[in-house]
């Protein structure tokens, strides 16, 4: 009961705070005010007003919650939606015997209500059609999307108790997850599962998992109290994080841009190639013209993942993050959060490029695998606030070529202070001028010419390539100004 008061006494004075105003309250977990340092603090709270409910008025939430809970419910119901659990080998610990709705004949592409379906009727692996004979069965592409699904999941945060004590009850929270993927991905034939939607659930299932309560059957609380509760409802957890996990995944974008086809994920990219070129167009030019190290082979999971991984092991960093995603109003368009998602990454690299601008291929792929997140944020707890203002200032401007360039060179004035990029010519010993390379160093000084190594003829043209092309931008840029 202690859990039970103190959890509606967060949720009133989170209404109390923001007059009852769900943009209010979207607005402060934008601006970093609405954050675990407050004492009303819910993170459900958060997760699911913005996403579920979208609203904070309370007598609203119960038929809110009730519509949103029973599609979930109709969608265990249905044939095609059953996990069958049957198919799998009987020493699987995930095995169960077919049960009295799992038989009979199998419908073919349900219609359904309330739910953000993305589909292709003519690509749609549940349909049946002259060419049916050459597909694999329903019940192959059943069970294949069953053990895939059940083989990442058991995978999932090595470490984490709550997925793998070796109990019954941990066995229970990763059939969860497996059944929210599962019913997911039948009801997006022409997506499918893709690796990587397992953790994004798991995030979730977490932070949700943590404030729930078993509501009381009897009239021990009362009516009103009654109607908060019902958002905690331990009962309906699955519903919930399935609700969340479709509304967010398809309504913000984040589905369509990276995860429906290849094509659509590398138009993303090129995106976000040109977004780093209007914001910094040397990070531009080292990574994908000097090194010739392309996007893809590193971006794609820090799309997909939404970043979860680069912010490193603990898990309360990027659910701090996430929170701020969740309250962006994805009905404002598709683009929203994808966009914020690509500005992150560019705000990432800015503050790493006096590493990045002096690595070799090898070592750029490998500092951009592996983000240096923990010296990050020992510099600065706030730096997950830091670079997600940052994006969204660049979101912001995203249509502005000039605003892009002037936010990317005011970034590199707060944050590579002491990074020297001298643009110009030296007089080596030899008497042949040439540009000078980049230098990083705390003092503006450079070094004596003595202790460089003898002139290399490739080097020298590659940097006088480099030269040109800052000049050429640099020059571009004081055009731009002088229009203003």
């Amino acid at each position: 009961m202690i859990k039970q008061n103190e959890i509606i006494s967060k949720v009133l004075l989170s209404i109390e705070q923001y007059k009852g105003s769900i943009d209010a309250f979207r607005s402060s977990v934008l601006r970093n005010e609405y954050t675990p340092a407050k004492k009303y603090y819910s993170r459900l709270l958060l997760w699911k007003a913005c996403v579920i409910t979208e609203t904070l008025t309370i007598r609203d939430w119960e038929q809110k919650l009730a519509l949103s809970r029973v599609v979930y419910h109709k969608l265990r119901q249905e044939q095609e939606m059953s996990v069958q659990w049957h198919l799998l080998d009987e020493d699987n610990e995930f095995y169960l015997p077919q049960t009295r709705s799992s038989k009979g004949p199998r419908q073919t592409n349900p219609t359904l209500v309330h739910l953000h379906r993305i589909e292709n009727v003519a690509d749609d692996p549940l349909s049946q059609d002259a060419h049916s004979s050459l597909r694999l069965s329903t019940t192959e592409l059943d069970l294949d999307l069953l053990m895939t699904l059940i083989m990442d999941v058991q995978r999932l945060f090595p470490g984490e108790k709550l997925f793998h004590d070796n109990s019954a009850k941990a066995l229970d929270r990763k059939r969860q997850m497996v059944s929210i993927l599962y019913v997911w991905a039948k009801c997006n034939p022409t997506i499918g599962y893709k690796q990587g939607m397992h953790e994004i659930l798991g995030l979730m299932f977490l932070n949700m998992r943590k404030e729930l309560v078993l509501l009381p059957q009897t009239n021990t609380v009362s009516a009103d109290d009654r109607q908060i509760l019902l958002l905690y409802d331990e009962k309906y957890l699955e519903h919930d994080l399935f609700t969340i996990f479709n509304r967010f995944f398809v309504t913000s974008g984040v589905v369509l841009q990276f995860f429906a086809s290849e094509a659509d994920l590398m138009a993303s990219i090129n995106v976000f190639n040109i977004y780093l070129m209007k914001v910094d167009q040397l990070i531009h030019y080292n990574l994908v013209t000097k090194l010739r190290l392309e996007s893809q082979l590193w971006v794609i999971r820090y799309f997909r993942l939404m970043l979860l991984r680069e912010l490193g092991n603990d898990l309360e960093v990027p659910s701090l993050l996430w929170d701020k995603l969740a309250a962006m109003d994805a009905h404002t368009g598709l683009d929203l959060v994808p966009d914020t998602i690509a500005f992150l990454v560019v705000v990432l690299l800015v503050h790493i490029k006096s590493e990045l601008i002096v690595c070799d291929f090898s070592e750029a792929l490998s500092l951009l695998l592996h983000y240096p997140i923990a010296a990050k944020l020992k510099q600065n707890p706030q730096f997950v606030d830091l670079i997600f203002q940052d994006a969204l200032k660049l979101a912001e401007h995203k249509k502005d070529d000039m605003k892009l360039y002037e936010y990317g060179r005011k970034m590199n004035k707060k944050y590579n202070s002491k990074l020297r990029i001298n643009l110009g010519y030296t007089l080596p010993a030899s008497g042949i001028a040439s540009p000078t390379t980049l230098s990083r160093s705390n003092s503006p000084s450079p070094a004596p010419a003595a202790s460089k190594p003898p002139p290399d003829s490739k080097a020298e043209k590659m940097a006088f390539e480099k030269y040109r092309l800052e000049m050429r931008l640099k020059k571009r840029a004081q055009e731009m100004m002088s229009k203003q």
